[in-house]
């Protein structure tokens, strides 16, 4: 209750509006001017078109936006890291769509279920191209690897966000929004990124440690 009253909180909080203000730029790219590729593997072949995944694939919004606030209060230091590589992945995806476009195509949908009805909405609300790297992959993977790092975070908690990442991340797969290639390069491109900022971080921190031990001996 006390840090719902923590003007620091929410002041980094609104911080996640950097990324609401990158997503202005994604529908600018979200289209076949460009040409395009589509990128295909055995393994999507082999892969069902599960119309019910729709589900947990748009439960990504507040999955990812829960799980940076949650940081936020836990581990501030680590709140700001992975945001910040979120950022920085974002504008790399984004060179990356404007050069290299690629198209995933999507089946025929029949029936009338939950799951075919959503997944009808999702489909034209959002063209299927902008697919390499898969933001929704990217992000997933972040924030399951910051919560990873975060010593103070219980092993429940964890295992929940484990298993949230995974399942947004198999549902790009099975609702045929994206192939392995763009999960597989999402994953590897945010551990890059988070890769180096950790060790810039930490790099920093030694160094102004440093400064303060010097000549102490």
């Amino acid at each position: 209750m006390q840090l719902l009253k923590d003007k620091s909180y929410w002041l980094s909080l609104s911080l996640m509006l950097s990324l609401a203000v990158m997503g202005l730029f994604y529908d600018i790219l979200n289209n076949p001017d460009r040409g395009y590729v589509i990128l295909n593997s055995p393994i999507d072949r082999m892969l069902p078109f599960i119309p019910a995944m729709s589900i947990p694939y748009l439960g990504w919004y507040p999955f990812v936006f829960g799980v940076l606030a949650y940081l936020c209060a836990k581990d501030r230091l680590m709140y700001y890291r992975v945001l910040l590589s979120m950022n920085i992945c974002v504008w790399i995806c984004y060179l990356i769509y404007f050069n290299f476009q690629t198209m995933v195509p999507r089946p025929e949908l029949t029936g009338s279920g939950l799951g075919t009805v959503v997944i009808g909405w999702l489909y034209s609300q959002d063209r299927p191209y902008n697919c390499f790297p898969s933001i929704h992959a990217l992000h997933s993977y972040l924030v399951m690897r910051a919560v990873l790092s975060v010593s103070t975070i219980r092993k429940s908690v964890k295992v929940a966000v484990v298993a949230g990442a995974s399942l947004i991340i198999i549902s790009t797969l099975l609702i045929k929004q994206h192939v392995i290639y763009d999960a597989l390069s999402a994953v590897i491109l945010g551990e890059c990124i988070f890769t180096i900022i950790t060790g810039l971080a930490l790099y920093r921190r030694r160094r102004k440690a440093s400064k303060w031990t010097e000549g102490i001996n």
